[in-house]
């Protein structure tokens, strides 16, 4: 059997995992904790490479010293060798790429490769550093992807598997001063790959960093470095293990080990020094063994938080009989305590109730895949504390640990999560003895590694591999290690031993029709978990689920959405209604959305068009298609809509009016360990948009979880009956972050003072030039025109189809009602529109039978047109069309839609002008594009665009740049002439630089080719966009952000803009 096929065989030389793998010369060095002052060399950079095709078919001469690889080309490490075109990317959800069973019900052949195995073979050369020399060398990599084999200088070094986690090797008596070459031998799928089945793409090579390390022959191999904080948190404890590399412990006689703690200011807080050979106990027999063999007491500790990383710095310095230091090691230290409040289900974390405003994040870059640069991973961070996140999920597998680094730093509570996905197997692998090794083996090397750092508050055990004695067993492994952290695992749910348990039909999980045949089962209750994990997760759930496991009698701990709100494409569209139950519920504790970035890859079309990739555009088979682009920032890490309303959500304060004529306003903070005064509050009042006063206050002091009334002072100037007047909240740090500068928004409100008076004539436009009218009736069509415009009605249609104004053709295409939208993801997987008959309103309009068309009135300031429209008896259409002298048209509908039709994705209408529009402004909400149930975090202001600018682009197009309350919203041409649309009432709106059929079809961006006009959208309304999940009926809206058929009436004007 070949090592990468059996279970059993999950390392070979390979050494134990530890926390800190980097050692300095000098305490002073340590100090600094800089891993350039490290005993480290890189060995990033180009590597030479061979790739096979089969792993029946290595060849590993090239490992030989004297082997010529002159005619091999080179790749750079750390990279992805799918992405230089070796192999092709796979992406699936919860296939095996490798397994040849994977669309079948064949006998099940794991842990076997049942196609073909491709090998990457990699050579470089290296100059081992002088001062390495008299030292242990240690060759680490940080994640290889899926196994390998290394050697150096033609020695067999020894075997890895497990492609998230370092490997390292001991390679003192294989390494020679000057030159040596190192072999690796990569095999792009093992038998781990059956525990690495995430719904991500299937990338292999050596993807994370090389180093080679260097310690001294006695040296602190790892340590454990626990806080404990008293009851009051008014002093704590580092409660600190180490372990030592020693041949034996009388080469340690006289030999000191010292542990000191420095503040932020570099001062030493407190210290302790041992004799070295304490460490080396022997482990006794019966009792515990004492782990604080160092222990530091700090008083008034600062404390660590996501929202105050206090964090101290470790140096541990291990000195000889003579006092010679040996080695130093450091690391940052986050005094913090993590528990759950078993009587409310409250998640405290240094005593204080605490929320996960927290998102799942894979490694991905668009071009990098999962070769990620220190400053990709810095970005994220940077961008998750712009956005008010407090918390990352690492799904589904560690991250690389610079990310922990930052997360200590810039303050993110992280669930560290292991790296094990059976998804396609379900729970097999966990109840199967022969696959036990490698779940714990996974599950105890992460924990090993990030052990030493504050910002993680949860292991968790891995994700969707069903359960089974393999997650009891790690899970009573962590609890007996490190009580520090409660332990997650969303696969362990139900007990069919319980008394209420009751066999759910399959699928009832997430069907929400199948639940009153549950009887006395809460939904997705089960109606308990195993005592192992420490909260009750789910993915998913709706709202009134949601409230379900909320209002549970059998559940006493946490409630965790380990995953909610699938972002895929145009989606998160109920954060506004999960958050105001999770608010109100202490045992909610929050969630993770899901996701954090599209992951969409870099490709080219065959006529060099940059597209981004998605499952099958590889030619990979099986693949999952489009599901991977569920990023609340896009494949290149820009932010979204999506991220723009999870910031307006996770906001610090929930701002409120008391009394807003008076300017009263209420401050509810949300922070949990900080106050409020570190804030500066700022207000403007807004007519129609723009600003006419403004002011800065100081944030009073607020408590975490308090508040306190504030007032503003507002203009006194008064409010004109036809404008709109807004008051602006908004708070912005007083001071610098590590994150951020001084002035950085990150909480805003807006109130309405007073709304304006609706057009109603012609004359709300009295800036346009008049001249009188006529109108020419005859066979085909109702001319209606005067001196400045001209207006052409089809007798055939009933609609208008032509707006001349001033020689300037605006309309290039009909203006018709519209129902429908290009399909959003959630449109598919939540309605499925493509079966369910709301395909009807596709076309509809083109559909309507005219019952009347006439001439109401004519005279030469106004004449009206109205046409009766109908459909099947169905939906009924009155169109009245007013043209006034000044050339504006008022545009009324009413419709009357019998209740048995389905429902719509929009009630508006749609037309074409011309390309040379592309100025856009309007009065409305914005900046970013919003819908009913994504727009609370979007303001009403004035902001001005243009048609490119307002396109989201979303890897498979779909509906975008929608924008909620308009008021108006005017295209111009670079000379500033154009069109005006002015609501009777609030407008749904967008303008589209492809036409609607165009957006509906295309299935990348690269089919969204030049059109020859724009497409202006007027509504009345459109579906909110959904998105609890994107597969079943929940990943429609909520029902109240729906469409239904029933009685409608709107109206606008059509208003022509003139630069003169």
């Amino acid at each position: 059997m070949k090592d990468w096929e059996n279970p059993a065989i999950i390392g070979i030389n390979r050494l134990p995992t530890r926390a800190n793998p980097y050692s300095y010369d000098t305490a002073t060095d340590a100090l600094t904790l800089d891993r350039e002052n490290a005993l480290m060399h890189s060995l990033n950079g180009q590597w030479q490479y061979r790739y096979q095709e089969d792993d029946e078919k290595i060849d590993q001469t090239f490992v030989n010293p004297d082997f010529d690889t002159s005619s091999w080309a080179t790749i750079p490490v750390p990279s992805n060798i799918e992405l230089f075109g070796l192999g092709i990317p796979y992406y699936t959800n919860t296939q095996l790429p490798f397994y040849s069973n994977h669309n079948s019900s064949l006998p099940d052949t794991s842990p076997l490769i049942t196609r073909a195995n491709p090998v990457t073979s990699y050579t470089r050369e290296f100059e081992l550093p002088a001062n390495f020399a008299e030292k242990d060398v240690i060759l680490h990599f940080g994640g290889v992807d899926s196994a390998f084999y290394v050697w150096v200088n033609g020695t067999k070094v020894g075997y890895s598997q497990g492609s998230r986690l370092p490997a390292e090797f001991d390679v003192t008596s294989f390494v020679k001063p000057g030159k040596n070459k190192i072999a690796l031998q990569v095999m792009r799928w093992s038998d781990g790959s059956y525990l690495e089945g995430q719904d991500m793409w299937k990338i292999s090579g050596i993807h994370r960093e090389v180093l080679l390390l260097a310690r001294p022959k006695v040296a602190i191999r790892d340590y454990f470095a626990k806080p404990k904080l008293a009851d009051d948190y008014q002093s704590a404890k580092l409660e600190i293990r180490p372990f030592l590399t020693v041949s034996n412990n009388k080469a340690l006689k006289d030999w000191q080990l010292s542990a000191e703690l420095f503040d932020a200011n570099k001062q030493v807080v407190s210290s302790q020094t041992i004799a070295a050979d304490q460490v080396m106990e022997a482990y006794p027999q019966r009792e515990i063994i004492q782990f604080d063999l160092l222990s530091l007491a700090v008083q008034q500790p600062k404390l660590w938080s996501a929202e105050t990383p206090n964090l101290y710095t470790l140096v541990l310095t291990l000195k000889d009989a003579n006092g010679k230091v040996i080695e130093a090691k450091s690391n940052q230290v986050g005094f913090r305590d993590v528990r759950i409040d078993k009587a409310t289900g409250k998640l405290l974390v240094n005593g204080k109730s605490i929320k996960i405003m927290g998102v799942n994040r894979h490694d991905h870059h668009a071009t990098r895949g999962k070769a990620l640069t220190r400053a990709d991973i810095l970005h994220d961070v940077l961008l998750m504390k712009k956005f008010n996140l407090n918390a990352v999920r690492t799904s589904h597998y560690p991250n690389d640990p610079y990310l922990l680094e930052l997360a200590d730093q810039y303050g993110l509570y992280v669930m560290d999560e292991a790296n094990v996905e059976s998804h396609f197997f379900g729970g097999q692998m966990s109840n199967q003895p022969q696959w036990l090794a490698a779940i714990m083996d996974r599950i105890v090397r992460m924990v090993e590694r990030d052990k030493n750092h504050p910002s993680i508050i949860s292991w968790s055990l891995g994700n969707e591999s069903g359960m089974g004695p393999a997650h009891a067993a790690a899970a009573g492994w962590i609890h007996d290690y490190d009580s520090s952290r409660f332990v997650h695992y969303e696969g362990a749910q139900g007990q069919p031993e319980h008394t209420d348990f009751i066999q759910p039909p399959r699928g009832w999980y997430w069907v929400p029709e199948k639940l009153d045949n549950l009887g006395r089962l809460t939904p997705m209750a089960n109606p308990t978990d195993p005592t192992y994990v420490d909260v009750v997760s789910r993915m998913y759930p709706s709202v009134e689920h949601l409230r379900g496991l909320a209002d549970s009698p059998y559940i006493k701990r946490p409630i965790l959405m380990c995953e909610y709100d699938h972002a895929m494409g145009n989606s998160l569209g109920n954060m506004d209604e999960f958050w105001d139950l999770i608010w109100a519920r202490d045992n909610l504790i929050g969630g993770f959305i899901w996701d954090w970035m599209d992951q969409g890859l870099e490709h080219k079309t065959a006529d060099g068009v940059k597209f981004l990739a998605y499952g099958g555009d590889f030619g990979d088979v099986p693949n999952s298609g489009a599901f991977n682009q569920n990023g609340i920032v896009d494949a290149y890490g820009n932010a979204t809509p999506e991220l723009w309303q999870t910031k307006y959500i996770f906001q610090p304060v929930k701002i409120s009016a008391v009394n807003i004529a008076a300017g009263e306003i209420n401050l509810q903070s949300r922070l949990f360990h900080s106050n409020l005064n570190q804030y500066e509050l700022r207000y403007q009042v807004l007519e129609d948009g723009e600003a006419i006063h403004q002011g800065r206050l100081a944030a009073p002091s607020i408590a975490p979880g308090e508040n306190k009334t504030v007032f503003v002072p507002l203009t006194k100037r008064g409010y004109l009956p036809n404008k709109q007047y807004w008051l602006n909240i908004s708070l912005h740090l007083k001071s610098d972050k590590l994150w951020a500068k001084a002035g950085f928004e990150v909480a805003k409100e807006q109130f309405l003072l007073k709304d304006k008076q609706i057009p109603t004539s012609a004359k709300s436009f009295s800036n346009l030039p008049t001249a009188g009218l006529t109108i020419n009736d005859n066979a085909a069509e109702f001319i209606i025109e005067n001196q400045h415009a001209k207006w052409r009605i089809n007798k055939e249609s009933g609609l208008l189809e032509q707006f001349v104004y001033q020689n300037n053709q605006i309309m290039t295409k009909p203006l018709s009602l519209n129902f429908w939208r290009p399909q959003t993801d959630n449109d598919r997987g939540g309605w499925r529109t493509a079966s369910n008959g709301m395909q009807v309103w596709r076309d509809l309009p083109s559909k309507f039978e005219i019952k009347s068309l006439k001439v109401l009135s004519k005279t030469a300031d106004k004449i009206v047109v109205q046409t009766l429209l109908g459909f099947e008896d169905k939906v009924n259409v009155i169109q009245t069309l007013e043209f006034y002298a000044n050339a504006a048209v008022k545009v009324a509908y009413k419709l009357d839609i019998d209740t048995d039709m389905p429902e719509m994705l929009r009630i508006g209408s749609q037309m074409a002008v011309a390309k040379q529009y592309q100025e856009v402004s309007f009065l409305g909400r914005g900046p970013f594009e919003n819908y009913s149930d994504r727009k609370s975090g979007a303001k009403v202001g004035l902001y001005q665009a243009t048609v490119d600018s307002l396109h989201t682009s979303y890897m498979v197009p779909q509906e975008n740049a929608n924008h909620t309350d308009v008021s108006w919203w005017q295209l111009t041409n670079t000379q500033g002439s154009g069109l005006k649309v002015v609501g009777e009432q609030s407008l749904s709106m967008s303008v589209w630089a492809w036409d609607q059929a165009q957006l509906d079809k295309a299935l990348h961006t690269y089919d969204l080719t030049e059109s020859i006009e724009n497409t202006l959208n007027i509504d009345l309304m459109q579906a909110g966009v959904g998105g609890t999940d994107s597969w079943t009926s929940l990943a429609a809206p909520l029902d109240t952000h729906r469409v239904k058929p029933g009685k409608y009436q709107y109206a606008y004007w059509l208003v022509p803009v003139n630069a003169k």
